[in-house]
């Protein structure tokens, strides 16, 4: 949900310089996650009063899931070469800051701005919901010492984005040693799948006990082993994966644990994890491609460009959809005609208008500020 293209180096494995089907599978997850809360978001006395759509796309929070395994394969693998390498620190954490922060702050203050504009409009004194307390986690992403994961003020989907926080954090211990880092990364997926299990009860702080990281961490085990080797370059792997990652949704819903339990997250995030893991071998597998003809060919799967490009931008469709499609719902209210459309029409008209507002954001704002501060990274010393 917020990492930049994937460039590599040419070195082993070989892989091409952009790695689409990733870009595309971030898109489609982005996509289930707006489908959720537009629908979602019509579940307001005002509105609907119910989730709209019948509850169609509730399953749509399973992208959150695939990006948490997203953000360690991403991490691991852009920065890969740079492991152990402690004067790669500042280059590690500057590269983290531009992709989370800038165009979070812009979209939270775009929120904080249209809610004023709101209540002034409706003849009422804009108010400032942000205290003292909750500018750690609101404006810094930082989850409270105390170790509690306090929902941020203003945009609702930032929790996820204090654990990104948590993630880069904790990785730096890999940039400092890879190998003691790599060893306290494994101790902690061992002490999470006990902790699961119930064979150990004691809980570690600031939210590192939580299910999530075990998808950070599966994350972070493709991309190892997408660096230290070719996975397999075959369509009928990327196929079953597809089947695992389905059976995981359907036992996360429909499963007798309830949602959001951890071993929903498990289940979900091994199925993220197989389905990169496919993808990543396909792309690997289209980059080694013998020049001769006849030779057998096992290309990446075919993507279509719309979608490699809204994949690109999907950490601005994250972060802002919300926004959009609530301003657009009470626009068609004020004007008196939500009520008069079929259901169908009101979502679609919000859903729209959310995507393309948010595609504005991510090409005008977001990507540009992110070319920029990337010319501005500080260079790893030799």
């Amino acid at each position: 949900m917020n990492a930049p293209p994937i460039s590599v180096t040419r070195q082993q494995p070989v892989v091409p310089s952009r790695l689409d089907s990733i870009e595309a599978a971030r898109g489609l997850a982005a996509l289930a996650v707006a489908l959720m809360h537009v629908a979602s978001l019509m579940n307001v006395p005002n509105f609907a009063g119910h989730v709209g759509m019948g509850g169609l796309f509730n399953f749509g929070y399973v992208g959150v899931d695939f990006f948490f395994v997203l953000s360690g394969f991403i991490i691991t693998y852009v920065h890969h070469h740079e492991l152990g390498k402690p004067s790669a620190l500042p280059r590690y954490l500057w590269r983290r800051f531009s992709r989370i922060f800038p165009i979070y702050w812009f979209v939270l203050l775009l929120t904080i701005s249209l809610g004023a504009v709101a209540r002034l409009a409706a003849g009422q004194a804009p108010t400032l919901e942000l205290g003292a307390a909750d500018i750690p986690g609101t404006i810094f992403l930082l989850i409270s010492f105390s170790g509690a994961l306090v929902e941020p003020k203003y945009i609702g989907v930032a929790w996820t984005l204090q654990l990104e926080v948590l993630f880069y954090i904790a990785f730096c211990i890999v940039m400092l040693h890879r190998r003691v880092g790599l060893s306290l990364l494994a101790m902690w997926f061992l002490y999470l799948l006990a902790h699961v299990a119930g064979l150990i009860q004691a809980e570690l702080p600031w939210h590192l006990g939580s299910a999530h990281c075990l998808q950070f961490l599966m994350g972070v085990s493709v991309a190892l082993l997408a660096r230290a080797g070719s996975l397999p370059a075959s369509r009928g792997n990327f196929y079953c994966a597809l089947l695992a990652l389905a059976s995981g949704i359907a036992f996360e819903i429909q499963g007798p644990l309830g949602l959001h339990s951890a071993y929903g997250r498990i289940a979900l995030g091994l199925g993220s994890a197989w389905v990169l893991a496919a993808l990543v071998g396909l792309e690997q597998g289209a980059a080694r491609r013998p020049t001769n003809e006849n030779a057998p060919k096992q290309g990446p799967l075919r993507c279509p460009a719309w979608l490699v490009k809204f994949g690109a931008a999907s950490y601005s469709v994250y972060l802002a959809h919300i926004l959009l499609a609530s301003l657009t719902y009470t626009v068609l209210l004020r004007i008196g005609v939500y009520h008069l459309l079929p259901e169908s029409v009101t979502y679609t008209i919000a859903l729209a208008a959310a995507l393309g507002g948010t595609l504005v954001i991510g090409y005008w704002v977001e990507l540009p500020v992110v070319k920029w501060l990337k010319a501005k990274t500080p260079q790893t010393k030799s």
